[in-house]
Formats: C-alpha cells, sequence, structure tokens
C-alpha cells in the first residue's frame, strides 16, 4: 500500500498495522437481551487480530471474562486469547469503554471466581 503525494509525484510506502498478538470475542450481551434490541454477541476485536486467533474464538477457546460498570453491573460476558500481561484489558478498552462506559473487566480463575485485574 502506498500513499500517493500528488504534488511531488512520489508513491511512499505505508507501513501496515501491527499485527495483534490477542484477541476476544462478546458471547453474551446483558445490556441488549430482549427482542429487537441491538445485541453485539459474537463482536470479535481487534481488527488486526491474526486469523488463527479468530478460528480459535470460533471454536470455543479461550479464557473467559465479564465487563462491568462502576456499580458493577454486568454489561458482557466473553472470551479472551493472549499472554497474562497488559492484553488482557484490549477487551475493556477496544470495546466494553468505548461502546457500553465499563470500566472493569474480571477473568473467570481456576476456581471459577472471577477476579478484576
Amino acid at each position: 500500500m502506498y500513499i500517493v503525494d500528488i504534488e511531488r509525484g512520489q508513491q511512499t510506502p505505508t507501513k501496515g498495522c501491527a499485527m495483534s498478538t490477542y484477541g476476544w470475542v462478546i458471547t453474551k450481551d446483558k445490556l441488549c437481551e430482549g427482542e429487537g434490541d441491538r445485541n453485539d454477541k459474537g463482536t470479535m476485536g481487534p481488527r488486526s487480530m491474526p486469523e488463527e486467533i479468530v478460528q480459535r474464538l470460533n471454536s470455543g477457546e479461550g479464557r473467559t471474562f465479564r465487563m462491568l460498570d462502576d456499580d458493577e453491573e454486568i454489561y458482557y460476558y466473553g472470551r479472551y486469547i493472549g499472554d497474562d500481561s497488559e492484553d488482557m484489558l484490549g477487551p475493556l478498552d477496544d470495546f466494553g469503554m468505548p461502546n457500553a462506559g465499563c470500566t472493569m473487566i474480571q477473568y473467570k480463575n481456576e476456581d471459577g471466581k472471577y477476579e478484576t485485574i
């Protein structure tokens, strides 16, 4: 892909977006459970997620999470694939916060309990 500078008649190669190292999918939208409501179930991200992670999420893999607001009302459930790192905040930063104002994300631990990260 190139950026074309019309005034100079030059083409400059652009650097593509870096491929993400994580991915997530929304498995339940608690905000829009009624008929006719816009439901975000199935939403995946980020856009730069590798196809391999998309396939794994579609097959049911991933660590379970939920996103909540300040009042600890659950808005979304989902699954995440990636490192145990800052990337675990990805679903919140990529989707939960800008889409619905979520302020926290919790992951299910080995004991089946949710923990805020």
